[in-house]
C-alpha cells in the first residue's frame, strides 16, 4: 500500500526542507556567538553509516561513539533492521573524524546508550542490551539482554538519554503513553505515563527515580556537586531534580513541579553544563540546552543558586541555525574541550504530526558539529585508558566535569578491592589546605558508590564537611546506603536541621524511602521538625510529597 504525505500542510512551520544542504552549505547557515567557530566533525558524506544519529558519548580513548537509527520511527515488515552503534575517531587531530568503525549493527531503534563495565548498555525496546567486544577488534561479539519489559508502543517516547550519575547508577528516561513493567531480582518495577529510571548494574536494583507526568523527557545532567536537572523535550520544561525525585508508589505520581528555567520555545533534546577551560571563564557553569524545532540551536542560561534550588536565566545562545533541517538532539564537551552537537538532520521530526511511514522521512542524513573558541587553546585530552588506579584518582581533581565523568566510568571497570585500597590511600594523602579538598573527598565517596562499597568513615567526613554542597551530596549517598547503615535516621535527623536549605532538602527527600511503619513514623517526625526551619518552594513541595508517601505506611 502506498503511503501518502501531508508535508506542507498544517505543520509547515515545524517542517524542514526536502532540499538537504551539504555540510559545507549548512555551515554557512549558522549564527554563532562572537568569538566562537564551528566545523563539521563528521557527516553522512564521509560516513554513510552516520544516518539519523540520536545520542553520543566519548570513551576513555577519546573516541566518539554514536547511536544511529535510520529505521526510526518503527520497524517495517520485510525491511532489514540495521541500526548501528558507531565509533568515530579523529586520528590526526585536525578536528574532523577520519575513521569509522561499526561496533554493532542489526539494532532496532536504539534511542539511548551509554558505555560502561567494559561494553555498552543499549536501549532496544523492550530490552536493555549489554554489548561487549572481547577480542579487541572494536566489534561487539557478545550481546546480553540485561533487562526487559520496557514499553515499546511509541518509539519516540521509549527509554532514552542514558547517563551515569556520579554515584554509579545508570539513568534513563521514558515518555508518556507507555506502561512499563520490568522484572528484577527484587520484584517488579512498574511505571506508566513517563518517568526517569535509576539502574544499578552491579546490584541489579532498578527504581523509578522520578515518577512524574512528563511529556517526553530527553535530557538529564548532573552538576559538579551531584545535583541533577531533567529536560522534558515535548513541552520544553526544565526541572531541578532533587525536589521531585523522592519515592512514591506505583499508584502515585509527583505533580505540579515548577521549572527552574522559563523557556520561550520547544521542544528540547539534550542538555549540558559548560565545564571546559577552552570556553570563556565567564560562562563556566552555564546550562546549555538544544532546541530542535522552530528555533533550532544551542541555547544558554546562567545558573543562580536560590534557596534550596536554582534559577536559570536565558542569555545569548551559543549557536543557532537557519537550516530548517538542523535538529540538535544531544551535546557534550569532548576530551579536547570543544562542544560537540549531534544533528539528527531531518525534514520531518514530528511523530504524531506525520505518518510513521511518510515517504519524506529521511533515513540517510546525519552530522556531528564541533564548536570551538579559537582564541583560547584546546585542551590536551586527559590520558585515561590504561592509566593506573592512583593516576586515575589524581584525575578526579580535574576542573572539567566530563574528565571526571569519564574517569569514574573507567575506575568502575577496575578491580574493586584494588580501587577501594587506593581510595583509602588517596584520601589520606589529600592536602587539607587545598581549597577543593571537600570536592575531592566527595569524588572518592562516589567512586566507592560505583563499586557498591560502603565506607561509613568517609561518608561521615563528607556529611560533616564545611562545604554545604558536599553535605547535600553526601546526604544523597546516605539515602542509597540507608539499608546498610545502623544510624541512617539519626543522621537524617541532624541533616534535616542543617543551616543550608539544600542539605535539608536532600534529608527530607531521603525520608520518603522508609516503608517500615516504625521507621516511617520517625521519618515523618524528621520532616515535620525540618519545617521549623525557613522554607522555600522546593522545601515545601518535597516536604508535602514525602509526608504523602509516608502516610500510607502510617495507617
Amino acid at each position: 500500500i502506498e503511503v501518502g504525505t501531508n508535508y506542507g500542510g498544517e505543520q509547515v512551520g515545524k517542517e524542514g526542507s526536502l532540499e538537504y544542504l551539504s555540510p559545507e552549505e549548512a555551515k554557512t547557515q549558522f549564527e554563532i556567538a562572537d568569538g566562537y567557530a564551528i566545523n563539521c566533525f563528521a557527516s553522512e558524506v564521509d560516513f554513510p553509516e552516520l544516518a539519523n544519529p540520536v545520542q553520543f558519548t566519548f570513551d576513555s580513548k577519546g573516541r566518539l561513539w554514536v547511536a544511529t537509527m535510520p529505521s526510526y520511527p518503527q520497524y517495517q515488515p520485510k525491511r532489514e533492521v540495521n541500526d548501528k552503534l558507531l565509533i568515530l575517531e579523529d586520528t590526526d587531530g585536525d578536528g574532523k573524524a577520519d575513521k569509522c568503525t561499526t561496533f554493532a549493527d542489526k539494532l532496532h531503534v536504539p534511542t539511548g546508550f551509554e558505555l560502561g563495565d567494559g561494553g555498552a548498555y543499549v536501549a532496544q525496546q523492550p530490552d536493555i542490551l549489554f554489548l561487549q567486544d572481547t577480542d579487541g577488534d572494536d566489534v561487539a561479539d557478545v550481546r546480553i539482554r540485561r533487562s526487559c519489559g520496557y514499553d515499546s508502543a511509541d518509539s519516540h517516547h521509549s527509554i532514552s538519554a542514558f547517563t551515569w550519575g556520579p554515584g554509579g547508577a545508570l539513568y534513563y528516561q521514558e515518555g508518556t503513553f507507555h506502561h512499563t513493567q520490568v522484572e528484577t531480582p527484587y520484584g517488579a518495577v512498574r511505571c506508566k505515563n513517563a518517568g526517569v529510571y535509576r539502574y544499578e548494574p552491579l546490584s541489579e536494583k532498578l527504581d523509578v527515580f522520578v515518577s512524574y507526568g512528563f511529556a517526553n523527557p530527553w535530557g538529564h545532567i548532573f552538576d559538579k556537586w551531584g545535583q541533577n536537572f531533567v529536560a522534558d523535550a515535548s513541552g520544553g520544561a526544565n526541572y531541578f531534580g532533587t525536589a521531585f525525585s523522592g519515592h512514591v508508589g506505583y499508584d502515585r505520581k509527583h505533580r505540579g513541579m515548577k521549572q527552574f528555567i522559563q523557556k520561550r520555545f520547544r521542544p528540547t533534546a539534550g542538555c549540558e553544563f559548560v565545564s571546559s577551560p577552552h570556553f570563556p571563564d565567564e560562562i563556566q557553569g552555564n546550562f546549555l540546552l538544544n532546541n530542535c524545532i522552530g528555533e533550532q540551536g544551542v541555547y544558554q542560561h546562567t545558573m543562580t543558586e536560590e534557596g534550596s534550588g536554582f534559577v536559570g536565566t536565558e542569555i545569548e545562545p551559543i549557536v543557532r541555525s537557519k537550516d530548517r533541517n538542523f535538529r540538535p538532539v544531544d551535546l557534550q564537551f569532548g576530551p579536547d574541550g570543544a562542544l560537540y552537537v549531534c544533528d539528527w538532520q531531518n525534514a520531518l521530526v514530528g511523530h504524531m504530526q506525520h505518518s510513521i511511514r511518510d515517504p519524506n522521512r529521511d533515513h540517510t542524513h546525519g552530522r556531528i558539529w564541533r564548536v570551538t573558541y579559537p582564541s583560547r587553546p584546546l585542551q590536551q585530552p586527559a590520558k585515561i585508558s590504561g592509566e593506573s588506579i592512583p593516576a586515575l584518582l589524581e584525575l578526579l581533581k580535574a576542573s572539567e566535569d566530563r574528565v571526571r565523568y569519564r574517569v569514574r566510568r573507567e575506575l568502575r571497570e577496575r578491580n574493586s578491592d584494588e580501587v577501594v585500597a587506593a581510595v583509602k590511600k588517596w584520601t589520606a594523602s589529600l592536602d587539607k589546605a587545598d581549597p577543593d579538598v571537600e570536592h575531592h573527598l566527595l569524588e572518592a565517596l562516589w567512586v566507592l558508590q560505583h563499586h557498591n562499597r560502603v565506607d561509613t568513615e568517609l561518608l561521615n567526613r563528607v556529611l560533616t564537611s564545611s562545604e554545604p554542597k558536599a553535605r547535600a551530596a553526601g546526604t544523597r549517598v546516605l539515602c542509597y546506603w540507608r539499608d546498610r547503615m545502623d544510624n541512617t535516621l539519626d543522621l537524617l535527623a541532624k541533616l534535616a536541621q542543617d543551616e543550608h536549605p539544600r542539605v535539608r532538602l536532600e534529608a527530607i527527600r531521603a525520608c520518603s524511602f522508609f516503608s517500615n511503619p516504625e521507621d516511617a513514623i520517625r521519618a515523618a517526625e524528621i520532616v515535620l521538625s525540618a519545617e521549623d526551619k525557613p522554607m522555600d518552594d522546593y522545601l515545601t513541595y518535597t516536604s508535602k510529597e514525602t509526608l504523602d508517601t509516608l502516610d500510607k505506611f502510617l495507617q
